[in-house]
């Protein structure tokens, strides 16, 4: 084909000039069924997702767990106070909140940080209603997180974990698949 010259139909997908590269019938699917990878990759991703799952069910999962058991029991803290509470939202997806509660009766003791995290919810522009629990008076947190977005944050908890239990799993299976067909 010339240069500057234009084809239509069939022609135009065709390459330009012969590269005569050979391969023989199934050496590509071959060699891409073998070609794992080295396994220190899947290593570091089966690490990696490992931790990250370990993270989100050791420092979220008590925080839910304690919200479920106390469901109801809730009333509002007049001696307690929210303070520096904020919400960002990422992607129009996932919004991460923190509030901090203060005691007014105690102005000396250091303010508890309330996290958590909800999908498909905005969090922007609810009050910072401080609540204590009926049953257990050293639980404190916002009533939005502990009883109006209990659900919410339940189900974003259990499709995190699930994801990272679903990426733990995948590496621990192509660590495996990789450290079988490693050869040095």
């Amino acid at each position: 084909m010339s240069f500057g010259k234009r084809q239509s139909g069939f022609a135009a997908a065709a390459p330009a000039f012969n590269t005569n590269i050979a391969v023989a019938h199934g050496q590509v699917a071959t060699e891409t069924t073998e070609a794992t990878g080295h396994p220190f990759r899947w290593l570091i991703m089966l690490v990696a997702c490992g931790a990250m799952l370990y993270g989100l069910v050791a420092s979220y999962g008590p925080d839910i767990l304690r919200d479920h058991r106390l469901a109801g029991t809730w009333q509002p803290a007049y001696d307690l106070r929210a303070t520096e509470g904020k919400c960002e939202r990422t992607n129009f997806v996932v919004t991460f909140c923190s509030a901090k509660i203060k005691s007014v009766a105690r102005p000396d003791d250091p303010p508890s940080t309330h996290r958590f995290l909800m999908f498909f919810a905005s969090g922007g522009g609810e009050a910072l209603a401080p609540v204590r629990s009926t049953i257990d008076r050293n639980a404190v947190s916002i009533f939005y997180a502990a009883e109006t977005k209990l659900r919410n944050r339940t189900l974003s908890f259990i499709l995190s974990a699930g994801i990272l239990a679903l990426f733990t799993m995948l590496g621990m299976f192509l660590f495996w698949r990789a450290a079988n067909s490693f050869s040095p």
